[in-house]
This record gives C-alpha cells, sequence and structure tokens, in this order.
C-alpha cells in the first residue's frame, strides 16, 4: 500500500513499495570435503558439506492500518520449493502473532539442539528467515509479529528481539552454521527527523546473519502479492542458480549485489532518488560451507572426462588441464596479498573462463579490491597480512579478512588485543588490525579504535573514528560514550 510520504522509515519501506511492474539421515555420511582441501594441509580452511539441513520461515504479511506487505507469503512460497531442492526439511508459517511466534522459535530451537548433539563436524545447516516488519531503537534490532502496527506505541514490547529472542533461539556451539535471513526494515520509527538509533551487530559464533538492508535503512517491496521483495527474490535466483562450488557466504554477497541492481533498476522507473537499498551480512565462521544436493553431489564426485574443450577458450578446441587448474585455484585459496590475489583470479579466469570457480573468482576480486583500498587508506603495509603465526582459527580469519570480510579482520584485531588463537598480545596489530576493519566497514572496530585513541590523548584521531563508527551505522553504548553520543 502507498503512505504519504510523511510516514515513518520503516512503513515507508514497504511504502516506496514500487507498484506496478530429504536431506540424508544426520550421521549416515561423513561430512565430505573439497579434495584439494585435504592434500595441502592445515594451511586451508575447511570445507563443510552439511547432510543435514533444516530451515523455518517466517511471511507476516499481515498488517493493521494498510500496512500490510503483499510478497510475504510468495517469499515464503518461493525459498521453500529453492531450499527444499537443497534437500533442507523445511517448516514455514504465516502471519504469526507474537505468542506464536515466540513458542515456534522455541520449539524449532530445541529440536535443533537435540540434532546437533549427535552431528558430525559441519554436518548441520540451520536457515532461518523473517520477512516482515521490522525496526530499531536504541540500537537493538526488533522483528514485529503479524497483527501490530509497527508504528504504535505498543510496537517495541510487543515484537521480538533480534539478538536475545530470535538468534538466542538457535545453538551456537553444535558443528555446523545457522544463518539468519532477516527482511525487515532496520529503521527507527518513532524518528522523524535527525540520526536513527541504529546498530552493527556481531554475529554469534557459527552464525551467518544476513540483513536485507544496512543499519539504519529501510528495505523495500513491490506491492503485489505476485512479486518477491527485492532481497528475497535476488536471493531466490542465485541460490537456484547455483552450481553447489560456491561457498553460501559468498553466494550472499553475489545476492546483495543482485538486490541493490534490481532496486536501483526500479528506482530509475519510478525516478526516485533516495538511497537504493543494499544488504548486509555479519559473519562468524569457521571454514568455508557449501549446500549441495544429491545430484550436485554426484557431479562432484563423477571423475571429469579428460581432455575437454574449454567454454569460450581462446581457439576452437581448445583443452582444460583439470589438474594444473585446481592447482592454480589452490595457490590463489592461500594467497594473502590482495593485489596478488586480484592478479592471480584474473589470469585464472582468462585460462580458465566459465569454470566452476568463476562465481567465486568475482567475489575474490570484489573483496581483494576492497582489501586494497582499505590496506592503503589505512596506511599499512603488506607485510603485516603475511605474519606465519597464529593457530588455524586465525589463519581461516586472515584469508576471509584479504578477501573483504570486515567481522574476520575485528576478530583478529581482538586475537592481537586478547592474545588468543595463537598470537600474542601485541598493542600495534591490535590497532593496525582495527584500521584496517574500520576501513572494509566494521563499526565496532570503528568505535574500539577511537576508544584507544582517546585514551592515550590522541583527541583528533579519536574524535575521527567515533565519526566513522556513526557513519558506518554503529550506536556507541551509552556508558562509554565520551562526546555526548
Amino acid at each position: 500500500m502507498q503512505q504519504s510520504p510523511e510516514a515513518p522509515c520503516n512503513v515507508r519501506r514497504r511504502s516506496l513499495l514500487l507498484g506496478g511492474s530429504a536431506g540424508l539421515a544426520l550421521g549416515a555420511l561423513p561430512v565430505s570435503q573439497d579434495l584439494f582441501a585435504q592434500s595441502v594441509g592445515e594451511t586451508l580452511q575447511d570445507v563443510y558439506v552439511p547432510r543435514a539441513k533444516y530451515a523455518l520461515l517466517i511471511g507476516n504479511r499481515d498488517y493493521p492500518n494498510r500496512k500490510d506487505i503483499a510478497p510475504a507469503h510468495k517469499n515464503v512460497r518461493d525459498l521453500k520449493d529453492v531450499l527444499e531442492y537443497y534437500e533442507f526439511k523445511v517448516t514455514d508459517y504465516r502471519d504469526l502473532d507474537a505468542v506464536a511466534m515466540t513458542r515456534t522459535l522455541a520449539d524449532f530451537g530445541a529440536q535443533m539442539r537435540t540434532v546437533g548433539e549427535s552431528a558430525l563436524p559441519g554436518g548441520v545447516a540451520v536457515v532461518f528467515y523473517f520477512c516482515g516488519h521490522g525496526f530499531q531503537a536504541a540500537g537493538r534490532n526488533y522483528l514485529v509479529p503479524a497483527g501490530v502496527d509497527p508504528s504504535s506505541e505498543k510496537a517495541l514490547s510487543q515484537s521480538l528481539r533480534l539478538t536475545e529472542d530470535i538468534l538466542g533461539a538457535f545453538p551456537q556451539h553444535y558443528p555446523g552454521i545457522s544463518i539468519a535471513l532477516i527482511d525487515a526494515c532496520r529503521t527507527d520509527p518513532s524518528v522523524r527527523k535527525g540520526v536513527d538509533e541504529f546498530n552493527q551487530i556481531a554475529a554469534p559464533e557459527g552464525m551467518l546473519v544476513f540483513f536485507a538492508t544496512r543499519a539504519g535503512r529501510p528495505a523495500l517491496a513491490p506491492i503485489s502479492p505476485d512479486r518477491n521483495t527485492f532481497f528475497a527474490g535476488a536471493l531466490i535466483d542465485v541460490l537456484r542458480d547455483a552450481n553447489g562450488e560456491t561457498p553460501i557466504d559468498d553466494l550472499f554477497r553475489i545476492a546483495a549485489v543482485e538486490c541493490q541492481a534490481r532496486v536501483k533498476a526500479e528506482f530509475d522507473k519510478a525516478k526516485l532518488t533516495i538511497p537504493p537499498q543494499f544488504p548486509e551480512s555479519t559473519i562468524n565462521l569457521r571454514g568455508k560451507f557449501k549446500i549441495r544436493n544429491r545430484q550436485l553431489e554426484l557431479q562432484r564426485s563423477r571423475p571429469r572426462a579428460r581432455p575437454m574443450t574449454a567454454p569460450g577458450g581462446k581457439q576452437a578446441g581448445q583443452q582444460v588441464d583439470f589438474v594444473k587448474m585446481e592447482e592454480r585455484w589452490q595457490t590463489i585459496l592461500v594467497t594473502l596479498r590482495p593485489a596478488r590475489l586480484i592478479r592471480l583470479c584474473e589470469d585464472f579466469e582468462r585460462d580458465f573462463p566459465d569454470s566452476d570457480f568463476s562465481q567465486q573468482v568475482k567475489v575474490n576480486v570484489a573483496g581483494a579490491r576492497q582489501a586494497l583500498e582499505s590496506q592503503r587508506s589505512a596506511g599499512l603495509s603488506s607485510d603485516l597480512f603475511e605474519e606465519s603465526v597464529g593457530d588455524k582459527g586465525y589463519r581461516d580469519d586472515l584469508i576471509k579478512a584479504l578477501r573483504g570480510d570486515k567481522d574476520a579482520a575485528h576478530r583478529v584485531a581482538i586475537a592481537y588485543r586478547d592474545g588468543t588463537s595463537g598470537v600474542a598480545v601485541n598493542t600495534r596489530r591490535t590497532e593496525q588490525w582495527l584500521r584496517f576493519a574500520a576501513e572494509l566497514g566494521n563499526g565496532i572496530a570503528s568505535w574500539e579504535l577511537s576508544e584507544i585513541y582517546n585514551h592515550n590523548g590522541q583527541l583528533g584521531d579519536a574524535v575521527r573514528f567515533e565519526k566513522k563508527a556513526l557513519d558506518l551505522g554503529y550506536r556507541p553504548p551509552v556508558r562509554l560514550a565520551t562526546r555526548g553520543y
């Protein structure tokens, strides 16, 4: 439904609403590992292909005062189809009120804890999806049950808190991956002017949280029940086209770019000039997780025929040397200098176009370019990235950070601050990695850096990184605020 321009931002999420236009039995088989991940020892990230896969989908369309979210039910239906293709056991609900949402989450969380108790390493994948109204208040994310007006005074007390009530319902320490997909606004309905009290969050261990929009921004949707929201539509299409080789966090990065492109195309048609929606993720995983079904697993296990004509090769009849291709891909996986990573990826795509790794090549190049720019902005030497220290978890984060993962860069900084993950306490390295994480877009790291500078009397730097934290969507805790925020 169209809302007036004076409506709160989170209602206008869905008001700039642009019109028109059977997994294997748990533990039955060992979790598979990619051949080349096994062959080169501990220097590579572990690669997991979960066998037990579960999903809980909630689509809340019905809200009072003409604030319905028309695509919510279609989103659930279409996402269920694609997850079932990947052999997830899907439970889906529509239009749950607060009591029903709370009970459903508690029951599902209890079931997943039971599943996790007997899981093999990397053997479980859990997806939670919510489409409905959402908002932020005092730096917390809230999801609004059906039947509650998100702009009403009762919305705060009747809504569920994302971190405590949603993410807290999922077991975090079973050996697997939990994915929360939040297709909702992250604005503050009480704010008419000025800055929203938005916030970034850090994903709990073992989780990937993928928001439809950045902190303080609305999430947009068509007003037609026959169309998906832009976030869900992009995500569903990317998952449908996946080949089982690209890790799930890389697929989400592709979906984020695709979502932004779709919103921009709609805005261009409607001649709207507000900032387009761009999804945001926070990731705290060890290793890489790939989602496959039996069909994709069989395709990966079959010996590749040799010789094979290279698609898009320089010459007709050019043959693919799979051994050489896989050797070069292994080199890419362990490369720690962003500039070198970009060069290796570009050469790889030139020599092996349209390979199973093409999606990952594009994601690596985009992430490495962001990392290179952030390295230069932070004034850091590339030697910082090649220290021979740390345990497997540290090296896992190092590889991810140099491919643009802001949360992994922050975890490296914390390792140096606390002397964990096999590295010694090092205040200089802590500062350097916080700067790098802040330049990658981690508002929490930027705030922590400002605290260091404030403590050391470097007030100019402290003010600069406080402002950067706010610009990145981080709301400093009141008890720590030093400048009135």
